[in-house]
This record gives C-alpha cells, sequence and structure tokens, in this order.
C-alpha cells in the first residue's frame, strides 16, 4: 500500500507529472489512431492496480505506438499503422517493501487502426492486431526455504499467437460500444480453444466535477475457451485527471471475475477488485 500511496500523491499534482513544454491538447485526441480499450486487460498501459484481500499487485509496464499515419483518405478517414510491446505482472506483496514477481505476461506484435467518422456527433473504429502472447513464472513463485514452487505449481509452457479484431463506435465523445472476437492460429498447450469473443462499453462524464477531471465507467465482457468456455468480467469506475484522451492520470476500482489474466494459471478462476493508477502518455 506504500506504493500506492506515494502514486496517489504525485497523482493529485498532476501539472508536475506533465512538462509545461508539451503541446496543448484536444481533450478528445490520443496519440494513437485506436484508443486502448479501458476495462480489457490486454491493452498498452503504465500502472499498477492492488487486489485486495489477494495480497497481491498488478503491474503493467509496455507501450503501443503508431509508427505510419495515412490522413487524406475518402470522407476525412484515417488509417494507422503500428507495433505492440507490453507486460502485465503478478507481484506478491510482502513484509519488509518486498514484492517478489509471481508471474507475467508478455505481448508482441503489430496492429494497423481505421477512422471512419459518420457525421459531427459519432464515428467507428477498426483496430486488427497480430500478437504473440508468452506466460512465465518468476522467482517470486520458487520457495527458496523448502527448495520447491509454491502451492505445487510448477513452470508451465504457455503461448499462444492470435489475430484480434475489435470494431467500436463512439457517440458525441462520451459513450463508446465495441465488440469483436479473436482467432488463435496457434496455442500451446494444444487442447485450448482457439476462439474467444469480447464485448464492452465505456462513458465517461468530460469536465466533472471540475475541468481536466473526467468520471469514468467501463465494463469488458469475454467469453474464453480455456478447456471449457468460461465467462471474463472486468469494470473500471474512476476518475481521469488531464486530458482524457491525452496525457494524464487516471485513479480508479477496478474489479475482475474470470479465467486468471496469466497465462501460467490459465486453468483457475480469479475474482478480485481493488484501487489502481495509471499514467497516460
Amino acid at each position: 500500500m506504500k506504493v500506492l500511496f506515494l502514486l496517489f500523491c504525485l497523482a493529485a499534482y498532476p501539472a508536475a507529472l506533465f512538462s509545461q513544454n508539451h503541446p496543448v491538447e484536444s481533450d478528445m485526441q490520443s496519440r494513437l489512431l485506436f484508443p486502448p480499450l479501458i476495462a480489457n486487460h490486454v491493452e498498452p498501459r503504465v500502472g499498477m492496480s492492488r487486489l485486495v484481500e489477494e495480497e497481491r499487485l498488478r503491474l503493467d509496464i509496455g507501450n503501443s505506438i503508431d509508427l505510419w499515419n495515412f490522413e487524406g483518405l475518402s470522407a476525412g478517414d484515417r488509417l494507422a499503422v503500428g507495433a505492440d510491446f507490453f507486460t502485465w505482472t503478478s507481484l506478491r506483496q510482502e513484509a519488509s517493501f518486498h514484492f517478489p514477481v509471481d508471474a507475467v505476461d508478455y505481448l508482441f506484435g503489430i496492429n494497423a487502426s481505421y477512422l471512419h467518422p459518420i457525421n459531427a456527433s459519432s464515428a467507428l473504429w477498426l483496430r486488427l492486431r497480430l500478437s504473440h502472447i508468452s506466460a512465465h513464472l518468476v522467482d517470486g513463485s520458487y520457495d527458496k526455504t523448502r527448495a520447491e514452487w509454491r502451492d505445487g505449481d510448477l513452470p508451465q509452457v504457455y503461448s499462444r499467437e492470435f489475430l484480434d479484431l475489435v470494431a467500436a463506435w463512439e457517440f458525441e465523445g462520451f459513450l463508446r460500444l465495441y465488440a469483436g472476437g479473436q482467432y488463435i492460429y496457434h496455442i500451446d498447450p494444444a487442447d485450448l480453444g482457439k476462439l474467444a469473443l469480447q464485448s464492452g462499453f465505456e462513458a465517461v462524464w468530460r469536465d466533472a466535477p471540475a475541468r481536466g477531471v473526467h468520471l469514468y465507467a467501463a465494463y469488458d465482457f469475454r467469453l474464453l475457451d480455456v478447456g471449457a468456455v468460461r465467462s471474463a468480467h472486468g469494470c473500471q469506475v474512476g476518475a481521469k485527471l488531464g486530458s482524457w484522451r491525452g496525457s494524464g492520470v487516471k485513479l480508479f476500482l477496478a474489479y475482475y471475475h474470470g479465467p486468471s489474466q496469466h497465462g501460467e494459471y490459465y486453468d483457475r478462476m480469479w475474482s478480485y477488485w481493488g484501487p489502481g493508477l495509471n499514467v497516460d502518455f
């Protein structure tokens, strides 16, 4: 909790986090053509969250970058091609300010995003990702005093290569609905399912209760085949300090129920909630 306390203190002074030399941003401007889905855990983030009653932290480190942008297409359409490199990590919380790394998942790949303005108040996005994920147990899962892996969990090979397509519709800059699916063309263990479905929404109350403070709620639903079809529910409610789609800090409460977000524990159900913080650049 000391880490969260320090980060929350920093978040209370967003002007100190972001240089005065940064260009002025439109509230809806995003450095990525397709803004990441807030409640989906497989998205680029820099931040952390506390898993209450689990004695764990989740740490997110990584980024996505639009490398090529193509404008001037018909009807104001835009196209971007980019790359993804990020991780999500499970840390165990111990005494004396120690946080051993329990498990980590890596994602890298390429993506293409397309934006089509429908009218002055709504727009349609498409994002296609070609990605690789691999999962690993780390030394924090090993009990050195007993010379054995904790809870009898041995490292196992888990990786997948997949295509991920999401379509999103946004109205008036305050509501985004999305749906999509994933085709896994290679997975290890090989007996796991190769299709997944996804849908969700994001709603934001912009400039409330004060200018530069945005209250929001997001929900993500997925159907996954992890030997049996399971549903996964991710929720996040919070406040963004700073530009809604630009630089700033998100303070939030998150809830998740479904198959573990870490590939090493793919056959386990996780259910947790807790506070968190993300830094948007």
